[in-house]
């Protein structure tokens, strides 16, 4: 069995004093693949170094709606520099596309870190970025479906998002009705930690209905930890975790399971099965 973990923060700080162990976990759990979203220039910027120096790391490079008041022409042509140089280097080493999608890129009314029409603006123009380097894009989205599925509609409308699929909902949360609307749009969506948690009733509901090529799961390290261990950092070694949990409601074993969830993966990303 081989897992893919489709979001994971291992450029984070909590990592950096034992980013090598985590991945000898991953490697044990049967993780070959883990993509590294960025949530900043310069966080992006790491992940892209350290994708370089490991053929397990991928990369999305983005700035996350927290950040979009940081957010500028520059920022803007700085991380489409990123993306062209990586590539570039990736290809010198006769590696495939480090960076293979925009992301985390979108918007959050919990916290409104920033005020939510920079959100909307910055979330637009990273749309257009991905549009303009053919890539799909890594959406987080919270406390904010119905101005995040309009966005996304307009964008499909004007063609920003040709790809199929287009992209992910990273850590899908939201309602039934939601997700049968951001499927329509061509998207998968992206589950973790949470569904083995005890209050997980609507994210299990959305899980049995959605189709089973259109889901991806991921840990979204360090945070939301599946059960039994939930409480401690999580990392990507944990992924089998929800696997199981997949499996069970999909009444598919793990083997099975763990074979289309690669395939999805493969696909969202456009990544060849013999990297």
């Amino acid at each position: 069995m081989e897992w893919f973990d489709t979001h994971a923060h291992l450029q984070d700080e909590p990592f950096d004093q034992d980013r090598r162990e985590v991945m000898s976990r991953a490697k044990e759990a049967g993780v070959g693949f883990v993509l590294l979203p960025g949530s900043t220039l310069e966080d992006s910027r790491k992940a892209c170094r350290l994708a370089l120096e490991d053929p397990r790391f991928i990369v999305a490079v983005g700035v996350h709606p927290h950040e979009a008041k940081d957010y500028t022409d520059e920022t803007h042509s700085q991380l489409r520099e990123l993306v062209i140089d990586t590539n570039v280097q990736a290809a010198a080493m006769d590696r495939p596309p480090i960076v293979v999608a925009i992301g985390e890129i979108g918007l959050d009314y919990h916290y409104d870190h920033s005020p939510r029409e920079v959100q909307r603006e910055v979330y637009y123009r990273q749309m257009q970025l991905a549009h303009e380097l053919g890539l799909p894009v890594v959406i987080h989205e919270r406390e904010s479906a119905q101005d995040n599925y309009e966005m996304l509609s307009r964008a499909t409308e004007e063609g920003l998002l040709p790809l199929d699929p287009p992209g992910v909902i990273h850590c899908y949360s939201g309602s039934l009705e939601s997700s049968r609307l951001l499927l329509k749009l061509g998207f998968f969506l992206g589950f973790d930690g949470p569904v083995t948690y005890k209050n997980a009733r609507r994210a299990l509901e959305v899980i049995r209905e959605c189709p089973q090529d259109r889901l991806v799961i991921e840990t979204d390290s360090p945070y939301l930890t599946p059960v039994p261990l939930r409480g401690k950092r999580n990392e990507p070694s944990n992924l089998p975790l929800i696997g199981a949990k997949i499996a069970e409601l999909w009444d598919m074993s793990l083997e099975d399971t763990s074979r289309v969830l690669m395939d999805n993966s493969l696909r969202l990303f456009g990544i060849s099965e013999d990297r």
